[in-house]
């Protein structure tokens, strides 16, 4: 038996096929571009996106030796939406999250209901980000492409579709549009009406993990894969994570290091409340019926390491590739052992969590001439985990505990960094043995569906397993409480001489 699961990003989709020992038997990756206009418009092709998607299912197959694929399950990006016409024929490209259009239809919602009452409805705080806001602006801005819209389905959604799903979004995708209600799992037609859209243009939503239908048997001769392939819900990238990392249970959170930095933790409940709105934490519906989880990030987690590393290591770097070595290892070996007297203030790229600022501008401070590339590489590391160490902080208020706190991704095969997260969290680290989180949570959804495994819980716990774990050093720990009042000064002290 196979499983098979598909990474849908905003620029690359991978497609990974499993075993049911969870060892990946193939995987194929292929790209695609972002349009924009240079003045706001940053938009993404669906069919681009299906036929990329078509290409590396046929690749992955061949790869893995045609084997028998039991199941396929979806992760993609959030907060982007397709629009398809009467006969499901696409109708436009997709603005994604970073596309400026839709902030005076964002504001006029905001007007019209009140922020509190559009977090209390789905969860999340007001942005421009969210589809709402981009289906208002097309509907005011070009109406005759909007009356021939008969669907949108969010992309985890819209690949099942076109493989032989229903018209059916997953509860976790769906509450990225601003307009789903959370508690009560269905389109919010207060939040809907005052935008002045139709309710029939959204799909039918149903819980992650959920089966959708078969592959379609002429689209199954096509790609060369075997007829009766489940298809299976899956979810937003950051919840898959979750999925795949066995953080299943309130208390348990992953911390995913990535190009981002981002917390992930369980909870029972939403939170909803102005503390999580003005922190920018959202809820979203997890596995079970009264499960969330929020996403708590910095937008600089291993881009910030690479930033430091083209700036500062772009000559070794080019040694470092031509003796094929990895140049992180070679910097890891200037970090002095003792915590440095800097301060790194992550903010390179905004301040997503919990300071809600995307105009936050980042800083080295305390800088000598006896300071070494060394010291500057650690304290990247260390402004880092300070920065994480606020959203866990800014959670706990807000009743979110994290009693156990696993890590995957990039980040997570750094010793030195999980060493120095454990001495600032105060927390024990849990290492996972897979890095590749979202992926495996792919295959654990789909084996579920298929009837291989028991329960998401059992798969996870037999799929990734622990590969060690990072303790506080009490020593280390103590300074770095110190240290860390003072570093919680910086936005504000820095925001004044922006």
């Amino acid at each position: 038996m196979a499983l098979l699961g598909l990474d849908i990003g905003t620029t690359g989709t991978k497609a990974t096929i499993f075993d049911e020992d969870g060892n990946i038997l193939s995987h194929a990756y292929g790209e695609y571009d972002i349009y924009s206009d240079g003045q706001g418009l940053y938009e993404i092709d669906p069919l681009l996106v299906w036929n990329t998607a078509k290409n590396i299912i046929s690749q992955a197959n061949k790869l893995a030796g045609n084997p028998r694929i039991e199941a396929l399950c979806t992760s993609s990006f959030g907060e982007a939406f397709v629009m398809l016409d009467q006969s499901g024929k696409e109708l436009a490209r997709s603005p994604i999250y970073m596309d400026k259009r839709g902030e005076a239809e964002c504001a006029d919602l905001v007007s019209a209901l009140g922020a509190e009452e559009i977090m209390s409805i789905t969860g999340h705080p007001p942005h421009s980000m969210y589809s709402i806001c981009k289906l208002m602006w097309l509907y005011r801005n070009n109406p005759q492409l909007y009356k021939k819209a008969s669907k949108i389905l969010f992309y985890g959604d819209y690949v099942l579709h076109k493989l032989g799903g229903q018209y059916i979004a997953d509860y976790s995708l769906a509450a990225r549009s601003m307009c789903f209600d959370i508690k009560n799992k269905q389109w919010s037609e207060k939040i809907i009406e005052h935008a002045g859209l139709d309710l029939g243009i959204f799909p039918e939503s149903k819980a992650t993990g959920s089966i959708v239908g078969e592959i379609l048997p002429s689209l199954a001769s096509e790609l060369g894969v075997n007829k009766g392939i489940k298809l299976v819900l899956g979810g937003h990238d950051q919840l898959m994570v979750a999925v795949g990392s066995g953080v299943t249970d309130a208390g348990q959170a992953v911390n995913g290091i990535g190009t981002v930095d981002c917390i992930t933790p369980v909870f029972k409940g939403p939170r909803i409340n102005s503390s999580m709105m003005n922190a920018s934490y959202a809820s979203v519906p997890y596995l079970l019926d009264d499960f969330y989880v929020t996403y708590a990030f910095n937008m600089t987690g291993g881009s910030l390491l690479k930033w430091f590393r083209d700036t500062f290591a772009r000559k070794d770097k080019e040694i470092a590739q031509k003796s094929n070595l990895e140049i992180y290892n070679i910097l890891n070996k200037e970090i002095p052992g003792l915590p440095t007297d800097l301060f790194v203030l992550p903010h390179f790229a905004g301040s997503p969590s919990p300071n809600s600022d995307i105009h936050a501008k980042g800083a080295i401070v305390n800088l000598g001439l006896n300071t070494e590339r060394g010291e500057i590489y650690k304290a990247c590391m260390e402004g880092e985990a300070f920065e994480m160490k606020r959203n866990i902080e800014a959670l706990e208020s807000n009743n979110i505990l994290i009693k156990e706190l696993r890590t995957v991704g990039g980040g997570s095969r750094s010793p030195e960094w999980l060493q120095i997260r454990a001495d600032i969290f105060g927390k024990t680290i849990t290492a996972m043995n897979y890095e590749e989180a979202g992926t495996l949570g792919t295959a654990i959804l789909a084996g579920v569906a298929a009837g291989y495994y028991p329960s998401v819980h059992e798969a996870a716990n037999k799929l990734n397993q622990v590969k060690t774990y990072y303790f506080p050093n009490e020593k280390n720990s103590k300074y770095y409480t110190e240290r860390y009042e003072k570093y919680k000064l910086l936005y504000s002290l820095l925001k004044a001489v922006r």
